[in-house]
């Protein structure tokens, strides 16, 4: 497939889409469930497009790097033409020195009429491979908190949330503890249902420890398997999972009736957790436990719902074939959504 074949197959799926169905306007997508859509497009790429194409009325996003006012002014027309909301990635500011930038950043948002819910930031990458101790982790983690007490001020100046994203890096009571220590109503969660997995919980687990604090939910289902040194761990098309989906939904809009939900449906060869492994169990410790408890419970929940389908897999796939899955797969969410979840509409 070119990249004019990739624009026009693009183009076709999302007239087909916003032809066929009502808008989603509760939900939306985020660019790591896009990777192949994006990289077909290129410089062409532009998600806030792809969403409302796709009959979504929200979208998962960036400022430009720069803060050029006129790439701002075009994303605040963009979802004030198509009546969207966003969430925003946004690094907070790691040293004093970039206080000034983000300050302007949240400001940037704030005068968006209303349209960005948050300001986003997943902070860790996996903690299993991103450190190789638990004094590591503990060094990375007080760099994080103080990142958050610089940003807050500015959060609360302009009144704009931050979503700190369970992100492979902090087990949910570790996560919950944190955002309730800031003391701040404008600091909160990004609820991905499927990442605390690899930290040893349940998914129900994680739903319940950070369903008090949650401002938008990163929206996927499961798959989870074993392999010889751990478990393997997918995102599958919402349906094909373990996830109860709108018993989910439900339970967000009673909280918040207009929460986001941002589709993430990351089309890859599962991820390898290597809970089996020595080197996996040396980023926890005593200030950092994994109750046994827990380990039996994530164990038997997977022994108890293996895959429906097989997991989806782009080993040996072409760059085409990959764009051409992860269309398929993102296609089927939405689909979903619309005829099993009629309250994100």
């Amino acid at each position: 497939m070119t990249r004019r074949d990739a624009l026009t197959s693009f183009a076709a799926t999302g007239l087909a889409a916003a032809a066929s169905t009502t808008v989603l306007k509760n939900m939306g997508s985020a660019g790591p469930g896009l990777t192949a859509r994006m990289k077909a497009m290129g410089k062409n790429w532009d998600i806030i497009e792809y969403c409302h194409s796709m009959g979504l009325g929200a979208a998962h996003t960036n400022l430009p790097a720069d803060l050029d006012p006129t790439g701002i002014r075009k994303i605040r027309d963009q979802v004030n033409k198509y009546d969207m909301r966003l969430t925003v990635i946004l690094r907070t500011p790691h040293t004093e020195a970039d206080v000034p930038k983000y300050d302007a950043a949240v400001k940037a948002c704030s005068e968006m009429d209303g349209r960005v819910v948050c300001v986003h930031y997943p902070f860790s990458g996996r903690r299993y491979e991103q450190f190789r101790t638990a004094a590591e982790f503990h060094a990375f983690d007080a760099i994080c908190k103080a990142s958050v007490r610089r940003a807050e001020p500015i959060l609360r100046k302009y009144k704009m949330p931050l979503a700190i994203e369970n992100h492979k890096g902090w087990r949910s009571d570790e996560l919950a503890a944190w955002v309730r220590s800031t003391g701040s109503e404008y600091v909160g969660i990004c609820l991905d249902l499927v990442n605390s997995v690899s930290l040893i919980e349940t998914p129900q687990q994680t739903i319940d420890t950070l369903f008090p604090l949650t401002i938008f939910v990163s929206f996927k289902d499961i798959g989870a398997d074993f392999y010889e040194d751990g478990i393997l761990l997918s995102e599958v098309p919402l349906g094909d999972g373990h996830m109860d989906l709108a018993g989910i939904v439900a339970r967000m809009q009673k909280k918040d009736p207009k929460m986001l939900f941002q589709l993430e449906m990351l089309t890859r060869d599962p991820l390898k957790v290597p809970i089996f492994t020595e080197q996996y169990w040396k980023v926890y410790d005593d200030k950092s436990p994994v109750p046994p408890r827990d380990l039996a419970m994530l164990i038997s929940w997977i022994r108890n719902h293996p895959p429906r389908k097989p997991l989806p897999r782009t080993s040996g796939l072409t760059p085409e074939q990959q764009l051409a899955l992860e269309d398929k797969l993102n296609q089927q969410c939405i689909d979903y959504a619309q005829a099993n979840l009629p309250t994100l509409a």
